[in-house]
């Protein structure tokens, strides 16, 4: 899941999954052009505190994590019925050493380019 600073920052890139949300506590429905708008009023009128933050699922729902742990899903996307969204939020663990060399490995990677290692 990716996090953000901003409603609207985590709007934008939601735009770019998804097409239209709803409000996750009413029926109140938002196309990109509303949900960008109601981001950018929600940051100049409330914005979050400095240990907040927002996450976008990978189909694009939004939800604010205020701290640093449980996640208010705020907008739901169609699929985010079948999506299944966390209620809490976790950073996927790095593997920095390969555990079979001991070699340094690239963030991310999958084989260990000294050995050929396979990483969990």
């Amino acid at each position: 899941m990716d996090k953000f600073i901003t409603m609207l920052e985590a709007a934008e890139f939601a735009a770019t999954l998804c097409g239209s949300w709803s409000f996750a506590t009413s029926n109140d429905r938002y196309d990109v052009k509303g949900l960008l708008v109601l981001a950018e009023t929600s940051d100049s009128e409330n914005p979050i505190d400095e240990d907040s933050f927002y996450v976008v699922s990978p189909a694009g729902a939004i939800g604010l994590c205020e701290d640093g742990e449980d996640i208010d899903w705020l907008f739901l996307t169609g699929s985010s019925e079948d999506e299944d969204l966390p209620a809490t939020y976790q950073v996927d663990p790095q593997i920095n050493f390969c555990p079979r060399c001991g070699s340094g490995v690239v963030s991310g990677a999958r084989f260990c380019g000294a050995c050929g290692a396979k990483l969990n």
